[in-house]
């Protein structure tokens, strides 16, 4: 009986890293697809970002759960909402001038935009690395006012179960 305890245990010790590596290995390629969907979307220039955390002062992260707080691109203009990201509670409007997007060695993307409305004159940076999936880290950096970082996760317009106030600025 000993001995057959002491197979038993041997054998699942043996199978656990086989077991595990297979879940790592389906955890990535998952990633990978949530990449690759997050860009797919991002490219089509109709998404929105909505602020899942978002850092406070000095390297300091709160989550947010207000899905008034995001960053939505609708084909040419884009649209900032929120205290945490503007300064202002205002749905303001931004014409975007300039879009680029460039991937790394790795694969990583970064997009980057010009934008400008009647309150904001920023620049918007998307940064969504191969093994995060479609969580996106986002940098806002107005000409005026301090630079706000957030990530959340690049969803279609469509599907976003964001609240958008009435009445653009």
């Amino acid at each position: 009986m000993k001995k057959f305890f002491m197979t038993l245990c041997f054998l699942t010790a043996a199978l656990m890293p086989a077991v595990s590596q297979d879940k790592k290995a389906e955890r990535e390629a998952a990633a990978l697809a949530a990449f690759e969907q997050a860009l797919a979307t991002i490219e089509t220039k109709d998404f929105v970002i909505i602020a899942e955390s978002y850092m406070v002062g000095s390297g300091i992260w709160e989550t947010n759960t207000d899905v008034a707080v995001f960053f939505s691109y609708e084909k040419d203009f884009a649209y900032l909402q929120g205290a945490i990201l503007t300064g202002n509670t205002n749905t303001n409007k931004l014409e975007v001038s300039d879009f680029n997007q460039v991937a790394d060695k790795k694969g990583n993307v970064k997009v980057s935009m010009q934008a400008k409305g009647f309150f904001i004159n920023t620049k918007i940076e998307i940064s969504l690395k191969k093994t995060g999936g479609s969580i996106a880290d986002v940098i806002i950096t107005p000409t005026k006012g301090d630079v706000k970082r957030y990530t959340g996760e690049v969803v279609p317009r469509a599907q976003s179960k964001y609240f958008k106030r009435p009445g653009e600025i």
